[in-house]
């Protein structure tokens, strides 16, 4: 637990990676840091560019975060890869749930944000800055529509928020880089922040209370009880986990972040977003000594595809639509660097 003052400065500070949680759905996810501040998530898939990547120094991220000194804490809920971040502030304790919808769809990401006062009436800062392509591609056509809802492009994303009809833009010049809002938060009155980024026509808005149930009872099904298991609690998380990085072709990422370095100026690294095919085997290995279900299926569907297909020609790695991983390239000063050799892949 550590005291935290938030910097006025409405970039998020740079956290250990073990200090992110993973929320995920299958088709993608995003790491949400302990002063709420979502800085990593792809879309619409594992392998596609970020839209949020403060996480690895590029612009974009989603952040709800107390005004004022707190105190983070945070935990999973029982049963599924709910997040929920706790704040012990000046004047009470706020605390965030935080979710993607699951299962996912492979081209529309839904993200549920339910923030409230625990004890004592509380503010807190909210702020949305969607960059696509790793911030090549710059928010447009942001307006606010009938009942307060938010809308806008970046590149061939589009993106719809819902819950901050208070909000205001974020301007650079004559540029909007973001939206900005203060909630202030009362006892037994939570607010629902939903973020919907698709790669086509967004359709229907998502009703937050359906969507919580919806992903709540679909964790439930998804999970087995693995009460064969000597730590059954221990191996049900780990169940959530591997099944939330399991896309619905069979492919399992390896982890969420791309890049991120294993030791400075190595010159290599590993990008995780990929399926890597030695170490889906093992988790197949794993899931079978667990009895199997349908997750084992999963497995062996993916990577008897890929033999299928490519025979004596299997690559190391693949996206999870079995293509080709892509090659290297340079983000200005930040590089991203795909995957090239087998490397481990850490959760």
């Amino acid at each position: 637990m550590n005291r935290i003052l938030v910097p006025r400065n409405a970039t998020p500070e740079p956290h250990a990676l073990r200090d992110y949680a993973l929320i995920a759905d299958g088709e993608r996810g995003a790491l949400v840091g302990p002063c709420g501040d979502i800085s990593w998530l792809c879309a619409p898939h594992w392998h596609s560019d970020a839209v949020f990547a403060a996480l690895i120094g590029g612009p974009g991220h989603y952040s709800v975060t107390p005004r004022g000194r707190f105190v983070h804490g945070g935990y999973y809920e029982e049963g599924g890869l709910i997040w929920r971040n706790r704040w012990i502030t000046e004047t009470g304790i706020v605390e965030c749930r935080d979710a993607l919808v699951f299962p996912g769809d492979p081209h529309r990401i839904v993200l549920l944000r339910r923030v409230g006062a625990v004890d004592g009436t509380a503010e807190v800062r909210v702020r949305l800055e969607p960059w696509g392509g790793f911030g090549a591609d710059a928010l447009r056509d942001v307006r606010r529509e009938d009942g307060g809802t938010w809308t806008g492009r970046n590149g061939a994303l589009r993106w719809r928020w819902h819950g901050a009809r208070k909000a205001r833009p974020v301007r650079q010049g004559l540029r909007t880089t973001g939206l900005a809002a203060v909630l202030t938060l009362r006892p037994g009155r939570p607010r629902d922040l939903v973020l919907e980024i698709r790669d086509g026509p967004l359709g229907d808005p998502v009703v937050p209370s359906r969507a919580w149930a919806a992903t709540q009872n679909n964790w439930a099904r998804a999970v087995p009880g693995l009460a064969s298991t000597l730590a059954p609690e221990d191996a049900r998380h780990t169940w959530t986990v591997l099944r939330s990085l399991t896309s619905s072709t069979g492919g399992m990422v390896g982890a969420a972040t791309t890049s991120l370095p294993e030791r400075a100026e190595e010159g290599r690294n590993y990008d995780y977003r990929y399926v890597w095919i030695r170490d889906q085997c093992y988790a197949g290995q794993a899931l079978a000594a667990c009895g199997g279900h349908e997750l084992l299926d999963d497995t062996v569907r993916f990577v008897c595809a890929r033999l299928h297909e490519d025979g004596p020609r299997l690559a190391p790695a693949y996206t999870i639509t079995g293509g080709p991983v892509p090659d290297q390239r340079t983000l200005g000063s930040c590089p991203v660097t795909p995957a090239a050799t087998t490397g481990s892949a850490t959760g």
